[in-house]
């Protein structure tokens, strides 16, 4: 299995509506070709996780790449695997709360960091810690079938 991480930057005028029309449809056309995945948005830049077979992942990494909805695009990570980190998750979408909606919410920050409000582009290699840190969240919750937290700390589609 191939492991693509990726950061990009957001088209002006890209919004919740977009992203959330994004999501459903990566998440159909990844399904019928075995591809899992996950996608997050802080409102700025996107980064994306893509897994499964290596020419699927390939193929759908080149649209992206043409894509233009995002720009200054940057390829942090490409590995093979032989377990998916995203399984069961076509295409999962994250997008970031804003800080203050958080501030009441003492689960964000067992599940957030800093690292999600600073340009992941400034973070470099790092900012694929971020997506490494998420399938360990995405495992726990799911083994204490509290999924459902997610949607504290995310807008998820």
């Amino acid at each position: 299995m191939l492991r693509l991480i990726y950061t990009s930057v957001q088209v002006p005028g890209f919004d919740r509506l977009g992203f959330e029309q994004l999501c459903e449809q990566a998440s159909r056309n990844n399904r019928t070709l075995g591809v899992e995945g996950l996608l997050l948005c802080n409102g700025v830049e996107f980064m994306q996780c893509l897994e499964g077979p290596k020419e699927a992942v390939a193929s759908i990494y080149k649209k992206i790449v043409k894509d233009s909805r995002h720009s200054d695009i940057r390829l942090l990570v490409s590995e093979v695997s032989n377990a998916a980190m995203f399984e069961k998750w076509s295409m999962v979408g994250l997008g970031t709360k804003p800080q203050s909606v958080l501030s009441g919410e003492s689960i964000a920050y067992t599940l957030l960091d800093h690292r999600l409000y600073r340009p992941w582009k400034s973070l470099g290699l790092g900012a694929a810690d971020l997506i490494y840190e998420y399938a360990k969240v995405k495992a726990e919750l799911e083994k204490a079938g509290e999924m459902g937290l997610l949607s504290k700390v995310f807008d998820v589609y």
